[in-house]
């Protein structure tokens, strides 16, 4: 059977030729900051351009810098399922990453793939998700050739020492083994440390745009992410940021809302890259064994090509200026009915 935990036999005639090196990383000790079990924020320790270590103001290192695109997600996999096909798009053409979590990735739980291909679930401890989520997120985050920055707001419930789920709440023990001392994510956009963190991330690295959650999610973490990255982003364009803000699209078939929610202004076009997305996605191999039984939903239709990846704008289109190869492409593929 596919490998789970170290006590867990490991198939290799189901694994992809991507899985060992990610199994190899998984369990290598954690690379959680010299802070992060202590509750202080670890992003600028894990990462050596986050944002503390960005400083260089001289013009040479101006004039040579890469373009780039920060993605945001609440939890390691969100930027694959979501927006790999873009990455990996623009990654092949010269783009950098920021590779942001927003959450501590403390709560989850094993997919464990036995003989016969089905999938069984086993709830983790906080002691031992997060370390491992994080692991899965530094492994997404090389394919993008980074490291993750974690800004480890604490997720809205976790599983405690009986396996049972425990909700976030008054009177709630303190998860054991957890990056805590953030805010919550549920209420991260109404602290206003935490929106200013969002703010001088975005204009200390200063991308083309910002993708993130979307704010029409069935996952309450999801939009709570968008929420904050909404207010930040705010903060930032008032300090002088160019650059978009953009939902990416979370329907897929299993989706329990109307697609009459589904609200969407571009597309970037990621025909031929899906099987690449696959293997981006494999890298959250407790959380996704088989990423080719995922039900993507298909948008030929309404895009004129055979696979795409949907933004909607957080401000009208009118507000901004194209300012690389990616901004140009969303231009390029505005519906008839964006947002003008």
């Amino acid at each position: 059977m596919l490998w789970v935990d170290p006590s867990r036999e490991v198939d290799e005639g189901i694994l992809s030729k991507n899985a060992r090196p990610l199994i190899d990383l998984l369990f290598q000790p954690p690379a959680l900051g010299k802070a992060g079990r202590e509750g202080r924020p670890s992003d600028s320790e894990d990462r050596p351009h986050g944002i503390s270590a960005h400083k260089r103001k001289d013009r040479q290192y101006k004039i040579m810098k890469k373009p780039s695109i920060m993605c945001i997600g609440a939890h390691a996999d969100d930027i694959e399922f979501s927006a790999g096909g873009t990455c990996l798009k623009y990654l092949d053409r010269g783009y950098e990453f920021d590779y942001v979590m927003s959450t501590n990735n403390m709560s989850g739980q094993f997919h464990i793939v036995e003989k016969d291909q089905t999938v069984t679930r086993k709830e983790g401890e906080p002691t031992v998700m997060e370390p491992i989520r994080k692991r899965e997120a530094a492994a997404g985050a090389a394919i993008l050739q980074t490291v993750p920055i974690h800004l480890d707001h604490p997720q809205r419930h976790y599983t405690g020492p009986d396996l049972e789920r425990v909700q976030e709440g008054y009177g709630v023990p303190i998860p054991k083994g957890a990056t805590l001392g953030r805010p919550s994510i549920m209420v991260s956009y109404d602290d206003q440390e935490s929106v200013d963190r969002v703010k001088d991330l975005i204009l200390e690295r200063s991308p083309e745009a910002v993708l993130t959650q979307n704010l029409i999610s069935e996952s309450p973490e999801h939009y709570a992410t968008a929420m904050l990255l909404l207010r930040g982003h705010r903060k930032a364009v008032k300090a002088g940021y160019s650059g978009p803000l953009l939902f990416w699209n979370e329907f897929c078939e299993s989706t329990e809302l109307d697609r009459s929610f589904l609200l969407w202004d571009s597309f970037i076009d990621i025909s031929g890259l899906r099987q690449r997305q696959f293997e981006f996605i494999r890298a959250h191999i407790t959380m996704v064994p088989f990423p080719e039984r995922m039900d993507y939903l298909d948008f030929t239709t309404e895009t004129g090509v055979k696979d795409a990846e949907l933004f909607k704008f957080a401000s009208p289109v009118r507000d901004f200026k194209p300012t690389g190869d990616f901004t140009s492409e969303l231009m390029k593929n505005l519906k008839a009915s964006g947002a003008q």
